[in-house]
C-alpha cells in the first residue's frame, strides 16, 4: 500500500511547497521543472553579478540546479509559504555565489591580484561612504575587474564578513578589505563621471 500522501497521487497543482515535498519524495520531473522555472531568472540575475558572460552565467545556474537537485534532501522548510520563499531563495542563491566562484576561479586559475602595495593593505579601514543607489550600482559593476565585484558583491550584497571572503576566494582578510575599498572608489568614481556627463546633456 502506497504511504504517498493524496495530492500527490491526484498530482495537485504545485505550490513551492509541495514542490520540495514532492522532489524529495518523489524526485519527480514535474516538481524540479517547476522549481526550475520559478526560480531560473532569479538565479541568473545572481550569478551574472559576478559571471559577466551571459552564456557562462547560464551555464552556473544550470550546474547550481543540478546542485540544488543533489542536496535538496538538506533543505529543511516550514509551513508557511512566505517563509519557504525566503528561505529557499537564500538557500539556493548561496550555492549559485559559489559556483560562480568557482566558474571564475576554474577559468582563470585563481583570482589575477593587482599588486598590493604595503600602504593599500594598511589603509583598508579608510571606509569610502557611498551614495550610490542599487540600480546605479549594478549598472556600473561590469566595469570593475572580476576580483573587486566578486567581494563587492559577496560583502555588500550577499552579507559575507571579509573573513568566509577571504577562504572563499583564498585571499588573505586584509586583501579582501582593500579590494571592498577599491570596489566603492572606483564606483564612486564611474557614479560621478556618468552624472557629469549627463549634467552636461541636461545643459547643452
Amino acid at each position: 500500500m502506497s504511504i504517498l500522501p493524496k495530492y500527490f497521487k491526484k498530482k495537485a497543482p504545485l505550490t513551492l511547497k509541495l514542490a520540495l515535498e514532492e522532489c524529495v519524495l518523489l524526485n519527480s520531473e514535474r516538481s524540479k521543472s517547476f522549481l526550475y522555472k520559478r526560480f531560473y531568472g532569479y538565479l541568473m540575475a545572481v550569478s551574472i553579478r559576478y559571471v559577466k558572460d551571459e552564456m557562462e552565467a547560464e551555464d552556473v545556474v544550470n550546474e547550481s540546479f543540478v546542485k540544488i537537485f543533489n542536496k535538496i534532501n538538506g533543505f529543511s522548510f516550514e509551513n508557511d509559504e512566505l517563509i519557504i520563499e525566503k528561505t529557499f531563495k537564500a538557500w539556493i542563491a548561496r550555492i549559485t555565489v559559489n559556483t560562480s566562484i568557482d566558474k571564475l576561479r576554474v577559468k582563470k586559475g585563481n583570482y589575477a591580484l593587482d599588486d598590493l602595495t604595503d600602504a593599500d593593505l594598511k589603509s583598508h579601514a579608510v571606509m569610502i561612504s557611498t551614495s550610490l543607489e542599487e540600480k546605479d550600482i549594478m549598472n556600473l559593476l561590469n566595469s570593475l575587474t572580476d576580483v573587486q565585484r566578486s567581494i563587492f558583491n559577496l560583502y555588500e550584497i550577499e552579507g559575507y564578513s571579509h573573513d568566509e571572503i577571504g577562504k572563499m576566494l583564498q585571499i588573505p582578510e586584509s586583501t579582501s578589505r582593500t579590494y571592498l575599498t577599491r570596489a566603492k572608489s572606483k564606483l564612486r568614481q564611474l557614479y560621478m563621471e556618468q552624472f557629469e556627463i549627463l549634467e552636461k546633456i541636461n545643459h547643452s
